[in-house]
């Protein structure tokens, strides 16, 4: 009885002390202590199973049995269940392609991947792009199974109606892989990852990814493209034709696409070896994107006249600056972005043109001689500067007679003279130039009232008002302009054009305003582009353009320091020019000959007379003749008599 109560007693100590009660049996009074302990023993047993099983990392893997679990041992338990999903059609997990986005959230660190449902979800695949060159890898995780012919099979079955082309078939461990260069056939691939049954029963894993294929620049590649390259020359046009050179069956174990820049300069360096004097190069359809590495053309292959690029993935036509070194007269840019960037055919051909100028033949289209000056190329001096240019040297003494007159006037007190000096539809316009950060001094206060710069006068309106129109308005403009003082020693002419229907020149020059109780008058600088045509027996100005600005400091130090050069006199000094001082006679130019005048200058004295007076040479020589070849007397019977209109008309009539 104590016994059997002693073992009652412990029994409802062990119950009640919290402990796990694995089982409980019907009753049976047929028991032994014996018994009791072999019950207690195996249950403490089971309990110390279950305390030891742990995948803390703390431990390092070790339970408390010091059994440790490798990460062999669970790589080889998750591979079988793996194997277990696939056979049963599941979706199972691949080393490479594991991706958990949801539901793990709350799981240990360290603890293994769960499986069930949570883990039946889709595999999410990196999304491919349509990069410039197109390439893409596919590759069959323990492809090396199976036959490539049932593995090409069941691909092109599975993405029927597209097919592809695979090229550099590769076994590398248990894996295969291949390349192709199509993105919808790329994109269709990887959407059948995992729907192709196996003979084994599994399911095909396609990994689809952006990547070119792997090469090496050597000696060996070198050879091939020779090789390949002997039968795309033609000796007798000189003409090279690489087009999809990638595709060429001589290489098709090895890549070799051009579009690649390292294999693209050994195809270089095999031409300038083998073919030096290479002057026409197809490229067409090589997926080039970029050409900055096209610069060494120059040195390769000196003698290139014809470039195709059509069909590639140029994107800028300022890609083009690479070529400039090329004596390039034809290129075809057909299929290239750059030409779909410029809507309008002309702007295209002159930003081709801007880079090759020599160019006369584009995308197969034949365009007109280029506009140029061809600059001998032992020739790079510049020519001297000179003070002032002269079209005609025969223009000197009447442009210089001209400016006299008509500064003298301009500085006189009195610039109503100036009206005949300007024509009856006469324009002129005035721009001006002031800085703020100038003195007082030195601001151009009195003319920025009549400054016409058109960067700041933008209406149409404004733009009217400041132009002045007519004789009367030209010369009341100019006489409220500042008094003035120029000086002809700082006098710069070009003369551009000079005929007897128009002359055009442009003087520059300094000059300070004459203003009263101011000791230090302020210098200006001043450009005059003028338009003259003739009028009468001389000349007037039909357009003006004036520019005023401050002297420089290098213009003030040389002005006004010639003693003898104390600017035009004034009307104050001299008599007043007649009213036909500006419309200068122009017939001054060659004086008589004392003895009579030789073949030779009476010749030279006809076609000035000709030149002068618009009447043809018969008449010219008939004028001279008449006044014993008295070239001042033959001018001023000329213009005497055609002002009373007694020269016929055909004497101005022209053979």
């Amino acid at each position: 009885m104590s016994n059997r109560g002693g073992k009652n007693r412990g029994r409802n100590n062990w119950n009640h002390g919290g402990g796990r009660k694995f089982y409980d049996g019907p009753a049976n009074n047929n028991y032994s202590e014996h018994d009791d302990r072999m019950e207690r023993d195996r249950d403490r047993k089971v309990t110390d199973v279950k305390r030891r099983v742990s995948f803390k990392p703390f431990n390092g893997g070790r339970n408390k049995g010091g059994v440790k679990i490798t990460d062999m041992q669970i790589r080889a338990h998750l591979e079988d269940d793996d194997r277990m999903g696939h056979a049963a059609g599941g979706d199972g997990f691949d080393g490479e392609r594991r991706t958990f986005k949801k539901g793990f959230k709350g799981r240990r660190r360290g603890s293994p991947v769960p499986r069930g449902p949570m883990s039946s979800g889709p595999v999410f695949r990196k999304k491919l792009v349509p990069g410039p060159t197109g390439w893409f890898e596919v590759k069959i995780p323990y492809g090396h199974k199976y036959e490539k012919e049932f593995i090409l099979r069941s691909l092109v079955q599975a993405i029927s109606p597209l097919i592809f082309i695979p090229q550099y078939w590769k076994v590398e461990d248990t894996a295969v892989s291949f390349y192709i260069e199509d993105f919808p056939a790329a994109e269709a691939l990887q959407k059948v990852d995992r729907t192709i049954d196996l003979p084994d029963g599994r399911k095909m894993i396609v990994i689809v990814r952006n990547s070119n294929p792997q090469f090496q620049v050597n000696a060996q590649l070198k050879e091939r493209m020779k090789l390949a390259m002997v039968k795309r020359y033609n000796p007798t046009t000189k003409a090279l034709n690489l087009e999809k050179f990638h595709t060429d069956p001589d290489l098709s174990d090895i890549f070799c696409a051009l579009f690649r820049p390292q294999i693209m300069l050994a195809a270089f360096d095999v031409i300038k070896d083998n073919i030096p004097d290479l002057e026409a190069l197809n490229l067409n359809d090589n997926k080039l994107h970029m050409v900055d590495h096209f610069k060494v053309l120059a040195q390769k292959m000196p003698n290139l006249k014809i470039l195709y690029l059509a069909n590639n993935k140029i994107p800028y036509v300022a890609s083009l600056d690479s070529l400039k070194a090329l004596s390039l007269v034809e290129i075809n840019l057909e299929g290239n972005p750059l030409k779909d960037r410029i809507k309008d055919q002309t702007v295209y051909i002159s930003e081709v043109r801007k880079r090759l100028p020599k160019i006369i033949k584009l995308d197969n289209i034949d365009l007109p001689p280029p506009i140029g000056f061809d600059v001998p190329e032992d020739d790079h001096k510049l020519p001297s500067a000179k003070a002032s240019f002269l079209c005609d040297t025969a223009g000197a003494g009447i442009v210089r007679q001209f400016l006299e007159q008509y500064f003298m006037i301009y500085d006189s007190d009195n610039r109503q003279p100036l009206l005949e000096a300007y024509h009856e539809h006469a324009m002129i316009s005035m721009t001006v130039f002031n800085s703020p950060s100038q003195s007082s001094q030195q601001r151009l206060q009195s003319y920025l009232t009549y400054n016409r710069n058109l960067t700041s006068k933008r209406d149409l309106d404004t733009r009217c008002r400041f132009l002045k129109m007519g004789r009367l308005p030209v010369v009341s403009f100019l006489s409220e302009l500042p008094n003035t003082k120029h000086d002809p020693q700082t006098f710069v002419v070009d003369l551009t054009l000079f005929t007897p229907q128009l002359i055009l020149l442009t003087v520059t020059g300094v000059f300070k305003e004459r203003k009263l109780a101011v000791i230090n008058e302020p210098y200006r600088s001043f450009q005059r582009s003028l338009v003259i045509v003739p009028s009468g027996s001389g000349f007037c100005i039909r357009n003006e353009m004036i520019h005023i600005n401050n002297a420089t400091r290098i213009q003030e130090e040389k002005a006004f320091k010639d003693p003898t050069s104390n600017g035009f006199q004034s009307t104050a000094a001299v008599a007043p020019p007649p009213a036909s001082v500006a419309p200068v006679a122009p017939i001054t130019a060659v004086p008589p000959v004392v003895g009579g005048p030789d073949d030779n200058t009476k010749l030279q004295m006809v076609q000035a007379m000709a030149a002068h007076s618009n009447m043809n040479l018969e008449w010219s020589r008939k004028c001279l003749e008449e006044t014993n070849w008295d070239f001042e007397r033959a001018g001023f019977a000329f213009t005497e008599l055609h002002k009373q209109n007694r020269i016929p008309p055909e004497a101005f009539v022209k053979n």
